[in-house]
This record gives C-alpha cells, sequence and structure tokens, in this order.
C-alpha cells in the first residue's frame, strides 16, 4: 500500500479562487462602463423615440401601425441598401472608377501604407526621411498602344509633341541623351528616384550600374549641379523628382512639398524653384503625392508650370487613383505613366521577381517603365541584370526614348 505524502499542497485553490473573482469583476466593471457608454451615444435617439405615439400612420396604408413594427423596418432596408450597395461597389467599383478606366491592374498587394525608409551609412544629409511610400507591388497597364522604338532612319525633329508642332524643339527634347534604339527590340525605361540624397548609393548606381539609366533627383538634395553632371558624364539620364502631399500626413515628404490646400500662387512659386534647382532634365516625376495626384485642381496648376518649361511629365502612380497622367495629357502634354515598382523590398530575390515582370510586359506591350530607389538590393541586381537583359534581346533605354516611340506611335495612327 502506498504512502500518502506528508508535504503540504500549495495553496493555489485560493489563489484561484481570487484571481477569478478579480477577472470577473473586471469584466463587469468592463461591460457597465461599455453600456454606459452606449446609453450616453444613444440617450438623444431614445429621448426622441418616446416622443413618438405609440401607433403612427405609414403613408399608403389605411390603418396605424406599431411603432415598433416601423422600427424593425426600417433597420432591415438600411440593412438591405447598405449591403447591396457594397455588393455593388465590390462587383462593379474598379471598373466605374475614372482611373480604371485608363489602364488595367494586372497584379497589386497591398498592406496599408508603408514607406521605403533609406538605408544607414549612406551619407544621407536628411537622416531618415522616407525614400517613397511603399504603397503596392503594383504592375499597371495603361489602355495604350503597343509602342515600338523609333526606326533609326527617322529623324528626331520630326516627332514633335502635340504641344510642339512648329518651332524648335522641346527643352525636354533637347536634354534627352544622345541615344538610338534599334527597331523593334523590347524597351525598359529604368528610373531611379531619390537620388542625391542618399550621396554613397547615389554615386554607386551612376557608376556602377551599366546605362542609360534615368535618375530622378530629389528637388531638396545638396550640391545638384555636381551630382547631375556626374551622372549624366557616366551616360545616364535625368529627371527632377518633386515632392507631393502623401495621403498619410504622418509621413514626411521633404522640405517645400507640394500641397493640396496651398493657395495657386504658392504651388506655381515651389514648382518653379525646384525646376530651377539643376539644369539638363528632361521632366518631372512625383515623389510620394498620394493625395496631391488625386487632386485635379492641383495637379493642374502644378502641370501648367511643367509644360511652359517645356518638360514631359512622368506619372509615379503612388495612388491607383491618380488623375496626374489624365490631367497632363488633358494639356496637351508629353506624358508617360510608371508601371512596375521593382524594389518595395529591399531583398534581392523581389527585385529579380519584379524585374522579370517589367520584361515580361516589355515583350508583350512593347515597352515597360520600371522605377526603384538607390538601395543597396536595386543596385546589386541591376549591375549584372541589365547587361544579361541586353544578351536576351531587351533594350535599356532613357524615358525619353519612349517619349519618342509614343509620339511616333501616335502620329502614325493621327490621320492626315
Amino acid at each position: 500500500m502506498a504512502r500518502k505524502s506528508t508535504k503540504p499542497k500549495p495553496k493555489l485553490k485560493a489563489k484561484t479562487k481570487g484571481q477569478a473573482k478579480a477577472k470577473r469583476q473586471a469584466k463587469k466593471h468592463q461591460a457597465k462602463h461599455q453600456a454606459l457608454r452606449l446609453k450616453v451615444w444613444l440617450g438623444p435617439f431614445a429621448r426622441a423615440w418616446a416622443k413618438v405615439p405609440n401607433k403612427v400612420r405609414v403613408p399608403g396604408m389605411t390603418h396605424d401601425v406599431e411603432k415598433d413594427y416601423v422600427a424593425v423596418f426600417v433597420v432591415v432596408l438600411i440593412l438591405a441598401l447598405g449591403g447591396g450597395y457594397l455588393g455593388a461597389k465590390a462587383l462593379f467599383g474598379k471598373a466605374s472608377d475614372p482611373q480604371m478606366a485608363q489602364g488595367v491592374l494586372i497584379q497589386q498587394s497591398l498592406d496599408g501604407i508603408d514607406v521605403i525608409l533609406p538605408e544607414p551609412n549612406g551619407n544621407t544629409q536628411h537622416g531618415a526621411r522616407a525614400y517613397e511610400e511603399k504603397v503596392a507591388d503594383e504592375v499597371y497597364v495603361p489602355k495604350e498602344p503597343i509602342v515600338e522604338a523609333v526606326a533609326p532612319d527617322v529623324e528626331v525633329a520630326k516627332l514633335t509633341p502635340p504641344t510642339q508642332k512648329i518651332g524648335p524643339q522641346p527643352v525636354w527634347m533637347q536634354n534627352a541623351i544622345d541615344y538610338t534604339p534599334v527597331s523593334g527590340k523590347p524597351m525598359i525605361a529604368i528610373v531611379i528616384d531619390d537620388m542625391g540624397v542618399d550621396r554613397k548609393r547615389s554615386k554607386h548606381m551612376w557608376e556602377d550600374v551599366p546605362g542609360p539609366l534615368t535618375l530622378s533627383f530629389m528637388t531638396y538634395a545638396n550640391d545638384l549641379p555636381q551630382q547631375t553632371h556626374a551622372a549624366r558624364a557616366k551616360g545616364h539620364e535625368l529627371m527632377l523628382h518633386v515632392s507631393m502631399e502623401p495621403s498619410n500626413s504622418t509621413i514626411d515628404a521633404g522640405p517645400n512639398v507640394l500641397l493640396t490646400g496651398m493657395p495657386d500662387e504658392e504651388l506655381t512659386k515651389l514648382i518653379n524653384w525646384g525646376m530651377d534647382r539643376f539644369e539638363g532634365f528632361v521632366g518631372v516625376n512625383n515623389h510620394m503625392g498620394s493625395r496631391f495626384t488625386e487632386d485635379p485642381h492641383a495637379m493642374k496648376v502644378v502641370l501648367e508650370q511643367v509644360k511652359k518649361r517645356g518638360f514631359l511629365f512622368l506619372d509615379s502612380r503612388t495612388s491607383p487613383k491618380s488623375i496626374a497622367g489624365r490631367e497632363a495629357r488633358k494639356l496637351g502634354m508629353p506624358t508617360l505613366v510608371r508601371n512596375v515598382f521593382i524594389d518595395n523590398d529591399n531583398e534581392i530575390d523581389k527585385v529579380l521577381k519584379q524585374l522579370n515582370e517589367a520584361e515580361r510586359l516589355a515583350r508583350k506591350r512593347g515597352v515597360a517603365i520600371a522605377i526603384g530607389h538607390p538601395r543597396e538590393a536595386t543596385i546589386e541586381v541591376l549591375k549584372t541584370w541589365v547587361p544579361e537583359a541586353l544578351e536576351r534581346g531587351l533594350a535599356i533605354v532613357p524615358i525619353s526614348t519612349v517619349m519618342l516611340g509614343r509620339i511616333a506611335q501616335q502620329q502614325k495612327e493621327t490621320p492626315k
């Protein structure tokens, strides 16, 4: 027969009972406060409902109806209308969106507003200010005709944009690098945004990655004339990256950012300040701007100044609801739209995946515009991917070549 242990058992039961009691009291206390908040919120409605007679006459009926039945009917009606609206939006919302009428999203993942941050030890003059809104891994296909490379025997001077019918070439053509594409090859324009702030990686980008790339320099970067001159000397094309208001007010888009609430005079002053920062660029694209590029009036004010200076406009498309490209086309400006972001994630495999998506799109439609940033993974991937892409029969072209091809296609399709 086993002997019973003489050791005293720990007094856990009392402690457990005490904890359970405290937990029940906490729940009651929480429920009481929730009921009180609900009562405060519903109080005005309850008092108004109490003044309604017990029986009411409903229009179209010959007898009175209990007010409780009326309340139930109204609630059911509201729920039915709400459910119908949400269902219709889920089924038809994208098709009725004005931006979706211009193109097709064939890939998109959006897990909330995030940002692309610069890496440490990059001589970043403004600390950890974000490179870009990390909006989506998106492949956007505008509803525009397939573009072919401009044939070498076509004189560039004859390819005039809609805004420049006669007279000298517009500034964006004058500033375009000397590049002759091979007719018939799929083209990819690789635009690197946020250049000039991370001095170390910006320099690696223009020195180590074979071009021609299109390097878009931030308006607020230091020593812009010196940096852009060095980048251009390596055979890369230049753009101006202009800070615009993001949808998330906690994101710092940088100094002299364009805001939707600004008066027209202030927007005009700031965009011209940016365009005076350095010379030799072909056009402007937006830095962030998920809120600003959704505002037709603000975009029109800014684009009118860009058009007046003779530049093209590239919509970085940081919002799926962007109307920037549409507004630029309405003004008759030379305009392009980004297709693929390649480095939302600073990982080699993911950069390769997005570049492969750009290649697939280029082979299908003749051209793709990919946007990246001076990040470690992006630099390392592009150093080998660009030469390999050339061997696979692709053409890596500056953004001006894509614009010339688009204009040539439009002129070919325009009845004479």
